[in-house]
């Protein structure tokens, strides 16, 4: 049995990923080998997606799947980078579809898992807020400083998850999709987890604090203005510097990168989107 946690970015899927590492020799003593991000990345997972199915680092990595879940009934990767990354035209490309190579993607984890066909487990998220938290996550790496070419363009209310679930469906090897909001994830968690790994090992995840410490706005106009003003500066560490100077904790107001209006669009848009999901052959869509 295979289930393929996709996450996808910046739906809380860390904070989902480290609460099954915790128990991760648990989870396999109840017969469920569990390989999150740091497994798989391990295995050039990656750059066997990238050659494709026949290239060495495919066999390497079907090979490596093979031997970790030797003796396990059930087989769970939990990776969001299967879909694809979240730079410029990785996440949604020029033509406007979100994650354009994940079918095939998907498609290449089933087959090298060798474990027949697989349930997914995806959580959507409102688009003006996947493309901020997105976009703050290639900040963090050093990648990013302004909005604006990052979007290239993009209408940030604008995110196709129908047409990405859609493409999942299509694959022959799925057999189901699990689909929940993020919005609705901290509520919605027991039930993920009881679907995801049944529901005597769901009662031995723990419940940990949030993940990701994310920038500020007071952060991140500081982080911009500092990188503007100097392109010798490494910003990586410019924005370790901003999220210890002006956190949270500290009384500063979250990041908000889109004005009202762009956030009531971006609230219709989503909700247009869920209904066109929850329509979607092989679907089931979870609520509160």
């Amino acid at each position: 049995m295979l289930s393929l946690h996709l996450g996808a970015h910046k739906t809380a899927s860390t904070h989902l990923q480290q609460s099954l590492r915790q128990v991760r020799e648990e989870l396999g003593q109840g017969g469920l080998c569990y390989a999150g991000p740091k497994t798989l990345r391990a295995m050039t997972l990656a750059e066997a997606l990238e050659k494709g199915g026949a290239s060495r680092p495919a066999r390497e990595c079907r090979q490596a799947m093979s031997e970790l879940a030797a003796n396990h009934a059930r087989l769970l990767l939990s990776e969001e980078n299967i879909l694809g990354g979240t730079r410029r035209y990785n996440m949604i490309a020029e033509n406007g579809v979100l994650y354009p190579h994940a079918g095939r993607r998907v498609r290449q984890v089933i087959q090298m898992a060798g474990r027949g066909n697989a349930t997914l487990f995806l959580s959507l998220r409102d688009p003006a807020a996947y493309n901020q938290s997105a976009f703050a996550l290639q900040v963090s790496l050093g990648n990013e400083i302004e909005l604006d070419p990052w979007l290239h363009g993009r209408d940030p209310t604008r995110v196709r998850w129908s047409g990405l679930v859609k493409r999942l469906a299509a694959i022959d090897s799925v057999d189901l999709i699990v689909i929940w909001r993020y919005e609705d994830y901290r509520e919605l968690r027991p039930r993920v987890l009881e679907l995801m790994l049944g529901e005597e090992l769901a009662a031995l995840i723990p419940e940990l604090p949030p993940s990701n410490v994310s920038l500020t706005q007071a952060g991140y106009d500081w982080f911009r203005r500092r990188a503007m003003a100097d392109s010798e500066e490494d910003l990586r560490v410019l924005v370790r510097r901003a999220q210890r100077r002006f956190s949270r904790d500290a009384g500063h107001a979250p990041l908000q990168l889109f004005d009202d209006e762009v956030r009531a669009r971006s609230a219709l848009m989503y909700a247009r989107e869920v209904s066109l999901v929850r329509a979607t052959e092989k679907v089931q869509f979870l609520d509160p």
